[in-house]
């Protein structure tokens, strides 16, 4: 607001060195704030006129009271001006004398129009006229100038009533905190509720309490230790007893020397955000609980079906080498009954195939189980690459009977040797060699070991239907599975991926897919060299 005021405005201390001044001050005196403060009117204006500034301030120091006097003052641009002066002092918390404040109206203007009316007098009757419309028009300049200085006014209390209902209209607490005695200087309507906040302590109008709050959870104490905005969340007792959950954003400010003065707080009640925060966690918890007692039960259910589901298929394969070696012949020769012999065979044979299927389930599940729950023994020992994937093709040999898909294999000669489960590794390049079979109804599969990085990059790649993209990561989840082009069922136990993950992660590398439905699969795994 002073900075904006048209005429210099200053003011100092005791011993006549500026404390402060304005704009107008600045640009009439043609220096910056850093080139007046500290000063005096002799390191500022002629000594001549020093002179006259000085014991004019000395004199008011001595008598008190105000004191208005016309003088001359240079400006920055080296022009003599004629300047009204008016001092007061002002006075410091403990009402002594800390000052002067002066306000410098530039009257040369005046002066001049003062000096032509005196002439005006001493010269003939017809320039009585023209002095009086100089008159005029200075006067209509100053009634322009009083009209646009209250335009301006009105347009500043304007935009401080628009900023204190944009504050107001804030729904958390806003409050501005003095650094030293923690008084409120300002608080909005969330935060005062109506309640005056004059010379009110932080803590009293926040929490009705005559008490600071706590140093660990005081945003005051942490931005007046620390100089940097801060966020805290905390139990805030309510004026009203309640106790809410709130945060607390808490930003420095900051005079003109670097001093912290004061704390901006915004408070907002996260009460229901923790709340669902806690209910999340709650129900986090529940479903882990739940998923463990699942799995706990699913591991029990599947060592108790391993039995039973042995003496299936062993009572199965027993019954279909009966009826084939001694009911098949008797048959013979009879359409009808050769029928039924041929219906209780192939019934046999879903028995058996299925049987195969779940039990193949079992196996993996608890496989699955053990890498999870950590309990495999791991056999670690030296791995040549190029054995691993031979071993590979040859336990695959039989699924490649199809001449309208072949293997491949590419190996990068002078692989070194690495650390691992050559078994553990041998079963994930087995299921990926499977998988890539099952999905590809022709052309070929490759699989292949290079070196990259640190490490060793084993890759089995298709030219089969692909894997969309939202699929991805999917389809290494447990009981995920793609639909095969040539019977359109998911075939296998859907857990052979998840399986080879563990077993990847265990060897502490990662493993992932590359494809595009219609232009194939690439399955790859990297494993440390060390």
């Amino acid at each position: 607001m002073i900075d904006n005021i048209p005429s210099p405005v200053f003011y100092k201390d005791m011993e006549g060195k500026y404390l402060g001044c304005n704009k107008a001050f600045r640009v009439m005196l043609g220096l910056e704030t850093s080139e007046i403060v500290g000063k005096t009117v002799f390191d500022l204006a002629p000594r001549e006129l020093a002179r006259v500034y000085k014991k004019a301030d000395d004199e008011l120091f001595a008598v008190g009271g105000e004191q208005r006097y016309e003088t001359q003052l240079k400006s920055a641009d080296g022009t003599l001006h004629e300047v009204f002066f008016t001092k007061s002092l002002f006075q410091d918390a403990a009402g002594n004398t800390a000052g002067l404040l002066g306000v410098m109206l530039d009257i040369t203007d005046r002066k001049r129009v003062e000096e032509a009316l005196r002439l005006a007098h001493d010269e003939l009757e017809q320039r009585v006229e023209e002095r009086t419309a100089e008159l005029a028009a200075t006067n209509l300049f100053l009634e322009r100038e009083i009209k646009e200085r209250i335009k301006a006014e009105k347009e500043s209390r304007a935009k401080s009533d628009f900023l204190n209902s944009v504050i107001n209209s804030i729904n958390h607490g806003l409050v501005v905190i003095d650094i030293e005695d923690y008084t409120v200087k300002l608080a909005n309507s969330a935060a005062s509720e109506g309640r005056l906040v004059e010379d009110v302590c932080c803590h009293k109008l926040l929490h009705d309490s005559d008490m600071p709050c706590g140093e660990n959870i005081c945003p005051v104490h942490v931005v007046k230790k620390t100089k940097k905005p801060a966020v805290v969340q905390h139990d805030h007792i309510n004026p009203d007893g309640s106790v809410s959950y709130v945060e607390i954003h808490a930003y420095p400010v900051f005079d003109e020397d670097g001093k912290l003065i004061q704390i901006i707080e915004n408070i907002m009640d996260i009460t229901s955000r923790k709340r669902a925060e806690q209910a999340m966690l709650e129900a986090k918890e529940m479903a882990e609980t739940t998923s463990r007692l699942m799995s706990e039960f699913l591991d029990m259910v599947s060592h108790e079906l391993r039995t039973p589901m042995t003496s299936v298929q062993g009572f199965a394969k027993l019954i279909d080498k009966t009826v084939g070696n001694h009911f098949e012949p008797l048959a013979e020769g009879d359409v009808r009954l050769a029928k039924q012999v041929g219906r209780i065979r192939g019934n046999l044979g879903i028995i058996i195939s299925e049987s195969d299927r779940l039990t193949e389930l079992i196996n993996d599940h608890l496989d699955l189980s053990k890498l999870e729950s950590g309990r495999v023994e791991w056999r670690n020992e030296k791995i040549l690459p190029q054995e691993l994937v031979e071993r590979a093709r040859a336990a695959t040999h039989s699924l490649f009977h199809d001449d309208a898909v072949d293997l491949m294999v590419e190996v990068e000669k002078g692989l070194p040797q690495f650390n691992g489960d050559s078994d553990r590794l041998l079963q994930v390049l087995i299921n990926l060699i499977s998988n890539a079979v099952k999905f590809t109804p022709e052309g070929d599969v490759t699989c292949g070991v290079t070196r990259r990085d640190n490490g060793l990059l084993f890759c089995v790649a298709d030219t089969g239907i692909g894997v969309p993209e939202d699929q991805h990561e999917l389809i290494f989840s447990k009981f995920s599975q793609l639909q095969t082009r040539k019977s359109g069922k998911p075939s296998g136990t859907g857990l052979g991926l998840p399986i080879s993950r563990e077993i990847i992660s265990h060897h502490g590398g990662e493993i992932w897919v590359e494809s595009q439905p219609g232009h194939g699969s690439r399955f790859c795994f990297s494993v440390p060299i060390k």
